[in-house]
């Protein structure tokens, strides 16, 4: 049997923190959250999370800085970014932090969940089976 898999949000959009950290809870990840950019790196630090989703505006650090800080600090995790500001989109498209996809908020989140588990390696029937 796998371990499940941790997964970390950060966004300072309580309301979207916490819709995006139910969904997934409810898909099987123990997800764990921040609400800006130094506290991701605290919970990055303090838990390892296999998956980062950083929202890319965040007060403090942004979540482009954040990915820079993981892949400098050997943080051996995926890193996706999230962003309702097109601009900021393109942004973290052309940054080179190390993230492996850029999602358009508000966050589509099956979309999402398809591409958490093709980045995981859970299968459909591990997904529907998992919590």
């Amino acid at each position: 049997m796998r371990s499940v898999p941790t997964l970390l949000v950060a966004d300072d959009d309580p309301d979207q923190l916490a819709e995006m950290s139910e969904f997934l809870r409810n898909a099987g990840f123990n997800v764990i959250t921040a609400h800006d950019g130094f506290h991701a790196l605290e919970q990055m630090a303090a838990h390892s999370p296999r998956v980062i989703l950083l929202d890319v505006n965040m007060p403090g650090w942004d979540g482009v800085r954040v990915a820079e800080a993981a892949r400098n600090l050997d943080h051996r995790a995926v890193i996706i970014l999230m962003t309702a500001d097109t601009d900021a989109l393109k942004y973290a498209i052309g940054s080179e932090c190390g993230a492996v996809g850029a999602f358009a908020k508000p966050v589509q989140l099956h979309k999402l969940l398809d591409f958490l588990d093709s980045v995981v390696g859970r299968s459909g029937v591990e997904a529907l089976t998992a919590g």
